[in-house]
């Protein structure tokens, strides 16, 4: 995406700055849906949630501001993007 390096924080960064304008109604949706995905409660994040998807064995990758790979910061880009494209396929 033009003007964001390779690492997940900054794209989620972009996505809460974005979703600001409608007040957080499309992410608060994407993260129930997510949530759906893997059947889970609680107050996890949406961001959180992306990244138990992209590394379910990897404890350590979970956090945001998590060390990780720059292959790992793909795979949890490209997780993000994914399961995007599938919300905005599924959603109302």
């Amino acid at each position: 995406m033009f003007g964001l390096d390779e690492q997940f924080s900054s794209y989620a960064a972009f996505l809460y700055g974005f979703s600001a304008a409608d007040q957080y109604g499309d992410l608060a949706r994407y993260r129930k849906w997510l949530a759906g995905q893997l059947a889970l409660d609680g107050s996890l994040g949406w961001a959180g949630i992306v990244l138990r998807m992209a590394f379910p064995h990897d404890i350590k990758s979970w956090g945001l501001h998590a060390e990780r790979s720059a292959e790992q910061e793909r795979i949890a880009i490209a997780t993000l993007i994914r399961t995007l494209e599938e919300f905005a396929e599924e959603a109302p």
